[in-house]
């Protein structure tokens, strides 16, 4: 059996005994709460313009020139 090099203790809770978990870098948890914070903003923007273009409160056009019209 080969000898296993810089191991690490880590206390877990009970409650999350027999639970499958995974270790992130800080900095790497942090990128991916960002990019969450801006995949759920851009669904909720979705669904708001989803909703008022059912409600007919939206305007189709053709070009940006037809928009100041």
């Amino acid at each position: 059996m080969r000898k296993q090099e810089n191991l690490v203790s880590i206390r877990v809770p009970k409650k999350l005994a027999g639970k499958e978990l995974v270790l992130v870098d800080a900095a790497e948890y942090a990128a991916l709460k960002r990019r969450l914070t801006e995949v759920s903003d851009a669904l909720e923007k979705i669904s708001r313009g989803d909703a008022a273009y059912r409600q007919g409160r939206t305007k189709s056009i053709s070009s940006l020139a037809e928009l100041g019209r």
